[in-house]
C-alpha cells in the first residue's frame, strides 16, 4: 500500500523535471513574429496540445544534442509563459541558433508553483511514448529534429499522470 503511493509521485517528479533547470541558455518572449511565413533565421513553432487546464505555467526549452540533452541548465533557449491554452492548444515560437538537429522539452507546471507534483504534465519533440519507470526521459535520437533554415514546426502532446500511467489526456 504504502509503494503504491510513493510510485506514482515519483513518476510524476520524474517527468515534470523534463524540464526544469538551472538558468544557463537565453530566455526568450513568445515572439510568434519569428516564426511567420518569410521571418528570416530559424525558429521551431511548437504547437503544445492536450492541456489538462488552463491554470499555472508553460516551459518550452531547446537543447542542440544529445550530450547537452536533459542537463540540468543545458538548454539553448527557454520560454516560459502563463498557460493560456485555447482549445486545449497552445502556440509557442522558440528560436534556434541555426539550422541542425534539436530536441524540445515542454513542462506544464499547472498549478504554478515552480515545483514538480503530480499535476504537471511534460511532453517532447516528435511525442516518444513515456512509461513508469522506464522512459520517463526519452533519448535525444527518440525526440531529435532536423531543423533548416526559416520555421519548423513541431507538434508536443502534453501527458499527465492518471493513476500509474503517464499519458495524454483522453
Amino acid at each position: 500500500m504504502f509503494v503504491s503511493k510513493i510510485i506514482p509521485v515519483a513518476a510524476a517528479l520524474s517527468m515534470a523535471a523534463i524540464a526544469t533547470s538551472a538558468d544557463a541558455g537565453t530566455r526568450v518572449a513568445n515572439d510568434l513574429s519569428q516564426c511567420r511565413a518569410g521571418a528570416t533565421g530559424t525558429a521551431a513553432l511548437v504547437r503544445v496540445v492536450g492541456f489538462r487546464d488552463a491554470n499555472g505555467r508553460v516551459r518550452v526549452q531547446s537543447y542542440g544534442g544529445e550530450s547537452s540533452w536533459l542537463e540540468r541548465g543545458q538548454w539553448l533557449h527557454r520560454v516560459d509563459v502563463p498557460a493560456q491554452p485555447r482549445s486545449r492548444n497552445m502556440t509557442v515560437c522558440l528560436p534556434l541558433p541555426g539550422p541542425g538537429t534539436y530536441g524540445i522539452a515542454v513542462r506544464h507546471d499547472s498549478n504554478g508553483n515552480n515545483s514538480s507534483d503530480r499535476r504537471d504534465g511534460g511532453g517532447f519533440s516528435r511525442n516518444p511514448d513515456l512509461s513508469f519507470p522506464f522512459n520517463l526521459q526519452p533519448d535525444f535520437d527518440e525526440v531529435s529534429f532536423r531543423a533548416g533554415r526559416g520555421v519548423t514546426r513541431i507538434n508536443v502532446v502534453l501527458n499527465y499522470m492518471q493513476g500509474t500511467s503517464v499519458e495524454p489526456i483522453s
